[in-house]
């Protein structure tokens, strides 16, 4: 899904990245991961799926306080976490809520209190905006000026 939507960007300058030492290339990849991150978390905490349309609402729970938004402790620094490799930069869920992220990322049916079976509406946590890619597409672009083309 992801990798996909970068193809194009990714071999337009795979040559240039691959001339970059693993030092340069994995603080390169910090500077995106973290980015991705801030991103998707004002993304998440707006309840907004990458293609601007709002997350499908949650069902009214009787005799609960109604809340409109949904996901606010999961952008959390202790949830939401991001990773950065000479090759890789990531922006990921920690596995301990990952069974939750994955089951509205993908609307998939879940079990609550053990014993109660729903079935998730697709919210997509994480996922590039058109906003996103051009971000990441000035950031490397930036960098490899900044690196390669210094006089």
């Amino acid at each position: 899904m992801a990798a996909d939507s970068l193809s194009h960007l990714n071999d337009q300058l795979d040559g240039l990245i691959e001339a970059l030492s693993p030092q340069a290339r994995k603080q390169l990849a910090k500077q995106i991961a973290t980015t991705l991150r801030k991103s998707q978390a004002q993304r998440i905490k707006a309840n907004k799926n990458p293609d601007g349309s709002a997350y499908i609402p949650r069902k009214p729970q009787p005799g609960h306080i109604k809340r409109k938004l949904m996901f606010q402790k999961l952008i959390r620094s202790k949830w939401l976490k991001q990773q950065a490799t000479p090759n890789a930069a990531t922006v990921s869920f920690t596995p301990t809520i990952s069974h939750i992220v994955r089951a509205h990322q993908y609307g998939l049916r879940g079990r609550l209190k053990g014993y109660i079976e729903v079935q998730y509406p697709q919210r997509e946590l994480l996922g590039f905006t058109s906003n996103d890619k051009e971000i990441l597409a000035s950031i490397v672009l930036e960098y490899l000026k900044d690196t390669l083309f210094v006089k």
